[in-house]
C-alpha cells in the first residue's frame, strides 16, 4: 500500500485514514471500533476490534471415569493448541491416583499451573506471556541442556565415573518440557499473526523453529539412550577414551548447529554447515576405528557407534535445516 499522509487535528492528535480496499474487506464501517496494537519500536497493528481482545481460549475435557489416560493426553494435547483455560471435569470422582497422573503430565507441561479443584473437577491455567516463550529463546535452552548433557557424558567416560553418567538422561524431561513448549510457541504464533509479528518471525520461519524442534527432541532422546548404554555396560578404558572423543565433537556439532540456525539471516549457515560436514566426517572415521578395537563384546560395542551415529546423523539435519532456510528465504 502507498505511503499515507499524517494529519494532524487539535493538539498534538495524529489522525492517518485507512485504505479504502482494506476497509471494505474486513468490513469496516463508520463508528466501527479498531484495535492498534504496538508490536515493536515503529510497528503497528491495526484490525478491526473484535470484543475478544484478551480473552482467554478454553476447553473443557469430558471425565467419563473409564479411560483417564485419554483425559491426560487431551489436556496435554489442549496445552500445545494453545488453550490458555482447561477444565477437566464430569459426574465422576476423580480418584487420588488419576489426581497424581494428571499432575504428572502438568510437570511436562511448562506454565500450566493449577488454578482450583474439588472432588469432580480439575482447572488448569497457563501463565506464561508470549513475549516471554519466544522461540530463539527456548532453542537456546534445548540446545544449551544438550550440550552440558554431551559434556558431562564425555566428562563421565574420561573419568569412568558412572554416577555423572547416570545424571545425564535426567535433563532430557527438560528438554522434552522445552519441546512441547515450543509446539505451543509457534502454533499460537501462526493462529494468531499478532504473535508472529512480536516474535519477528515469518510463517516459514515458524514451520522451521516446528521442525528444528522435533531434531533436537529427538538428539536428546539419543544422548540419553547412549548414556545409559555406557552406564548400564560401562567401557573398557581404551574404548572409553575413544567414545569420550567423540562425544565431545558432537559437543562442538551441537554448538554449531544451533549457531547456524540461529544466525542464518546473516549469511553464516553455509560455513557453519562445511565445518558440521568435517566434523561428521571426522565422527564416521573414529566410529570405524573404535570398531576394529577387539572388544570381547561385538554386540554391544555396535549398538554404542549406531547410538553416536544417530546423534551426528541428528546435528547435521539441524545444519542443514538453517542452510535450506536460508536458500528460500
Amino acid at each position: 500500500m502507498p505511503a499515507r499522509k499524517a494529519i494532524e487535528m487539535g493538539r498534538g492528535t495524529i489522525l492517518v485514514s485507512l485504505p479504502k480496499e482494506w476497509v471494505k474487506k474486513n468490513g469496516v464501517k463508520k463508528g466501527a471500533d479498531i484495535s492498534v496494537e504496538e508490536l515493536s519500536p515503529g510497528k503497528l497493528m491495526i484490525r478491526p476490534y473484535s470484543g475478544r481482545e484478551g480473552e482467554q481460549k478454553q476447553i473443557v475435557i469430558e471425565n467419563d471415569g473409564e479411560n483417564f489416560g485419554q483425559v491426560t493426553n487431551d489436556v496435554t494435547g489442549a496445552y500445545l493448541l494453545g488453550y490458555d483455560l482447561i477444565k477437566v471435569e464430569g459426574s465422576k470422582v476423580i480418584t487420588r491416583e488419576n489426581r497424581r497422573a494428571i499432575k504428572e503430565t502438568m510437570g511436562r507441561l511448562v506454565g500450566l499451573e493449577m488454578l482450583d479443584e474439588d472432588s469432580k473437577r480439575m482447572t488448569f491455567q497457563f501463565l506464561l506471556e508470549p513475549t516471554a516463550i519466544t522461540p530463539e529463546k527456548i532453542v537456546r535452552r534445548m540446545s544449551g541442556l544438550l550440550d552440558g548433557m554431551l559434556k558431562d557424558t564425555a566428562e563421565a567416560l574420561a573419568k569412568g565415573d558412572s554416577k555423572l553418567m547416570g545424571l545425564v538422561g535426567e535433563r532430557d524431561d527438560e528438554v522434552d518440557r522445552l519441546y512441547f513448549l515450543l509446539v505451543r510457541a509457534t502454533r499460537a504464533a501462526i493462529v494468531r499473526p499478532e504473535v508472529a509479528e512480536g516474535y519477528g518471525l515469518s510463517p516459514v520461519d515458524l514451520l522451521d523453529y516446528r521442525v528444528l524442534a522435533t531434531f533436537l527432541e529427538s538428539t536428546g532422546d539419543a544422548v540419553t539412550e547412549l548414556s545409559r548404554k555406557f552406564h548400564l555396560r560401562g567401557a573398557r578404558v581404551q574404548l572409553a577414551k575413544e567414545y569420550s572423543r567423540c562425544v565431545m565433537k558432537l559437543k562442538e556439532m551441537n554448538e554449531l548447529a544451533t549457531q547456524g540456525f540461529l544466525s542464518r539471516r546473516a549469511g553464516k549457515p553455509r560455513t557453519v554447515s562445511r565445518r558440521m560436514a568435517e566434523l561428521a566426517q571426522e565422527v564416521t572415521g573414529e566410529l570405524a576405528a573404535i570398531a576394529k578395537i577387539p572388544s570381547g563384546d561385538g554386540a554391544s560395542v555396535a549398538e554404542t557407534l549406531a547410538s553416536l551415529e544417530r546423534v551426528s546423523r541428528l546435528l547435521v539435519d539441524v545444519s542443514d535445516l538453517a542452510v535450506i532456510t536460508q536458500q528460500v528465504s
